[in-house]
């Protein structure tokens, strides 16, 4: 399954004002991105291990998460073309309530996706030597 204009605009409920090539642009953008980022099954370390790869669901999921994030501050900034003034400021409270969620759930399904958030981090500690006193 690949992420569509349709699971943007499910997740974000409908908006108006928000132009389809818009979504197509961002969904092309943040695949890019998410592809790059991802910690690949090819190297070293855990990553290489079948449990520890990522998915193609974890991808999906942090690109349909970064898209939105992009959209509502599309909407945001473009609200007063296609808003009324009476409804401006409900508007604008809702659309940065869900900007503030889509980031940090965003933010945390691109760590899950990179190295940092999905892996162990090994680093190796020299050891010392300690006196003790009697």
């Amino acid at each position: 399954m690949a992420v569509t204009t349709d699971n943007i605009r499910d997740l974000l409920n409908r908006p108006r004002g928000l132009n389809e090539a818009t979504i197509t642009e961002y969904i092309t953008i943040r695949t890019e991105q998410v592809t790059k980022t991802s910690r690949k099954t090819t190297s070293s370390g855990l990553a290489a291990d079948s449990t520890n790869a990522v998915t193609t669901a974890q991808k999906e999921s942090a690109i349909k998460a970064l898209v939105c994030v992009d959209c509502l501050q599309v909407l945001i900034d473009t609200s007063p073309s296609y808003v009324r003034d009476s409804e401006k400021k409900e508007n604008d409270i809702r659309l940065s309530a869900q900007l503030n969620s889509f980031t940090k759930r965003a933010n945390d399904l691109l760590a899950v996706v990179q190295e940092k958030g999905g892996m162990a981090v090994l680093t190796k500690l020299k050891t010392t030597k300690t006196r003790q006193s009697e």
